[in-house]
């Protein structure tokens, strides 16, 4: 992991984004909020993207709440075991 002061180096999108293909590099500003530049896999977007949708969250969020509608007995039953 690698951090930069901004301040002191003038990089483009594209040098940040070339580090960082490397190695997760952390930008800062003279003391203001830093961010994280990483490289994501296929897995990690998906994550990423069904995290920051509400609607997805709110349906988590609602079926998490529901009661089960079979009991783990119910299922060892119906099985045979």
């Amino acid at each position: 992991m690698k951090t930069i002061e901004l301040t002191e180096h003038h990089l483009t999108i594209e040098d940040l984004l070339e580090i960082a293909a490397d190695e997760t590099i952390i930008l800062h500003q003279s003391g203001k909020r830093g961010f994280v530049v990483s490289p994501i896999d296929d897995f990690a977007l998906e994550v990423e993207l069904l995290q920051n949708n509400k609607e997805f969250m709110a349906y988590l969020d609602e079926i998490s709440k529901e009661k089960a509608s079979i009991t783990l007995e119910d299922v060892e039953k119906r099985l045979g075991f």
